[in-house]
């Protein structure tokens, strides 16, 4: 994907010349409120090159469902289709970590190394908390190896000791490895494997149709995912290696992987979990929880002034997209480009997933997400 200025301009130059199309009368389903501003929306699938989206919007008790498909790649989006939604899962690590928080199960400011057995793994991670790792503080890089190092089976204490640049607390610094330690403390405390810890504590209370374990799903409601740029015919990519190898045991030295974004869910359960930030109607979290992941604890910096982060949340202030603070998370996988976001002040969601999508971005924000919260928050939802 393109990660630099100069790699952003050359994929944005490419974009119309080398990635499959969506074909020009997308939309292959929507239910719900009608939309406003169709033409905006079917203009910006195009633009992107989105192949196969299901996309959400809610304001008030009014929401609606819209979908789109595309022909080659054969990308066909349900209401039932499950998204590996990529980084969005840490939205939901955060949510049950908290939940964790509050049951007094966790806290976010001991240092995470004392939950280990092992001396040698306490020192490794000396002073990092929960804290830390939620809000990309913790002082770790991604290293290069990680993805082949979760496949191997490597445990994560040959990682650690390269993977510290700096003391935590003092630098944000985006990390999938420390992400993915936060499923490692979950198994060592609880002693279940980190899919069976989500399933009991998040997804069966609040009714998701969702699973880190990909490999459990009927493959033909798994959405594929096509990188369109370079696009390799017939290489669709449904389950990772990652996701196709079943959770039957907990593995705390070895699960550093499913937290970070390895969440396979549908687009009405992704709502019901945003719902537990927004209305906290059935007070799922407690208000003080609520309070600590929703509030800065870091920034960008220069790169991305209009971004912070809270813990597991994207905090974005960006006057094009809205006059309110926007949050969310936004997911990069294997060619998806996915977002989950709202208004703080009006409560109004978009939801947009996907099999493949430009990955252009404008700082560290994915672009095809600034351009449809743009038309959601702006135009869209404000007609509504």
């Amino acid at each position: 994907m393109p990660t630099t200025v100069l790699k952003n301009v050359i994929y944005r130059f490419l974009l119309p010349f080398c990635a499959p199309g969506c074909g020009r009368n997308p939309v292959s389903g929507l239910t719900g409120h009608e939309l406003i501003c169709r033409s905006g929306f079917e203009k910006l699938i195009r633009k992107h090159h989105v192949l196969g989206s299901a996309t959400l919007l809610s304001s008030g008790n009014q929401s609606t469902l819209v979908f789109t498909s595309s022909a080659s790649p054969q990308h066909i989006a349900r209401s039932d289709s499950f998204f590996r939604v990529a980084s969005i899962t840490k939205i939901a690590t955060a949510v049950l970590t908290m939940r964790l928080v509050d049951q007094h199960l966790l806290d976010l400011d001991t240092p995470v190394g004392t939950y280990f057995e092992s001396s040698s793994v306490s020192s490794l991670l000396d002073g990092i908390t929960l804290r830390h790792l939620l809000s990309h503080t913790a002082g770790l890089l991604d290293p290069p190896d990680l993805e082949s190092s979760l496949e191997t089976g490597r445990p994560f204490t040959e990682l650690a000791e390269t993977a510290r640049f700096c003391q935590p607390g003092n630098t944000f610094r985006y990390s999938n490895f420390g992400y993915g330690l936060i499923g490692c403390v979950m198994e060592a405390v609880l002693g279940m494997p980190i899919g069976e810890i989500f399933r009991k504590h998040l997804f069966e209370p609040l009714n998701m149709n969702a699973t880190l374990e990909g490999c459990l799903l009927p493959a033909d409601r798994i959405m594929p995912v096509s990188r369109i740029i370079p696009y390799h015919k017939g290489q669709d990519l449904i389950l990772t290696t990652l996701g196709s190898k079943p959770l039957s045991l907990p593995d705390p030295l070895r699960h550093y992987g499913h937290t970070a974004g390895s969440m396979y869910t549908d687009i009405c359960s992704l709502h019901s979990l945003l719902r537990v930030l927004i209305t906290n109607e059935t007070h799922f979290l407690s208000d003080h929880a609520l309070m600590e992941m929703k509030k800065k604890h870091a920034s960008y910096g220069p790169i991305s002034p209009t971004l912070s982060y809270g813990l597991g949340l994207l905090l974005i202030n960006d006057s094009l997209i809205s006059t309110s603070c926007v949050y969310g998370h936004q997911g990069f996988a294997y060619g998806c480009a996915d977002g989950a976001f709202w208004e703080n002040d009006t409560g109004r969601v978009l939801i947009t997933l996907n099999g493949g999508c430009s990955e252009a971005r404008s700082g560290r924000l994915g672009l095809a997400n600034r351009d449809f919260m743009h038309w959601a928050f702006r135009k869209e939802l404000p007609s509504w």
